[in-house]
């Protein structure tokens, strides 16, 4: 029988998690999945906890939290990859704030379904993005931008609500210190964009912030990033109005530029922009990234397949 590790992350949702480790165990027991768990301690530990669990010999790592905690694992499953220690399949148990991966992929968000998901045991090769920036690097598998909507989830984090309310929050406190647009050159293979912009996003997964689609059509076995751009000078009148049509998917507007792509380059001529990366912050004044499809792949536990979304 496979090894499995269970990596649950105490401080997902600011420690308001639905779900406790002890509810989560017995739930798992009763399920009849034997696993082998641990709690993550600190930032970036379930990084290190997932490589060691790969070179252990663990051959599913399974993510407790939320976006940035599936982030995490799926980090350290790629490290170990690259360290040649093997591989592991990646299972979640969604437990966070906006667990916008596991919705892309019909993880249910309740505990026994996701439990369920993960006895069935079913496996999805799927594509992980990375994004590299000032010498630095990190992988992710549903998404990350820059510019205002960063702005909103990094407002979200230090928010004292949790959920979909965090992000309501976030909206409200970026609209009044961080709505601005500074002149971008975006650059794609054969695709260019130089106007003024709000934010850009650049997708793995359908949708971001607890529910905001950006990636109504996106596929997670393309090789391509779905990219969002909104700005292109306007107002803050004719721009707020869309919000509505992010939560619908509804993207043609002449506001929202969008584009497929297997590698996006951005270069903010003005001030920089805070960027985050599956809900978590990684910079809040940069104006130079790259985001890309990586070479290496993740095995996803998950019964999804992208055939019958488009079904």
């Amino acid at each position: 029988m496979e090894k499995s590790l269970l990596i649950f992350n105490r401080y997902a949702d600011k420690g308001k998690h639905k779900n406790s480790y002890g509810k989560i165990m017995d739930a798992i027991k009763l399920a009849d999945i034997p696993v082998e768990a641990t709690i993550s301690q600190y930032s970036g530990h379930s990084i290190e906890l997932a490589e060691r669990g790969v070179k252990d010999g663990f051959e599913k790592i399974i993510a407790v939290g939320g976006d940035g905690s599936v982030n995490e694992v799926a980090n350290g499953i790629i490290r170990a990859q690259q360290k040649g220690y093997g591989n592991a399949a990646l299972g979640i148990i969604p437990n966070g704030r906006g667990n916008d991966f596991g919705y892309a992929v019909k993880i249910p968000q309740d505990l026994n379904g996701s439990i369920q998901i993960l006895k069935n045991d079913r496996r999805l090769t799927i594509d992980v993005g990375k994004v590299q920036w000032d010498e630095n690097e990190r992988y992710f598998l549903n998404g990350g931008g820059m510019g205002f909507d960063s702005a909103i989830n990094f407002y979200a984090s230090k928010s004292r609500f949790s959920g979909f309310s965090s992000y309501g929050i976030g909206l409200i406190k970026a609209v009044f210190r961080d709505f601005r647009q500074e002149q971008a050159l975006i650059t794609a293979p054969g695709f260019a964009f130089n106007e003024p912009v709000l934010f850009v996003a650049f997708l793995n997964g359908k949708r971001e912030g607890g529910g905001f689609i950006l990636a109504p059509d996106f596929d997670i076995q393309d090789g391509l990033l779905n990219v969002c751009i909104v700005g292109r000078g306007s107002s803050l009148p004719k721009l707020l109005p869309l919000i509505p049509r992010f939560l619908s998917g509804e993207l043609d507007h002449p506001e929202i530029v969008t584009v497929k792509t297997p590698r996006l380059e951005v270069n903010v001529k003005g001030q920089g922009f805070i960027g985050q990366v599956d809900g978590e912050c990684i910079f809040t004044e940069e104006t130079n990234l790259v985001a890309e499809i990586a070479a290496e792949k993740i095995e996803l536990i998950t019964d999804f397949k992208m055939r019958e979304s488009h079904g």
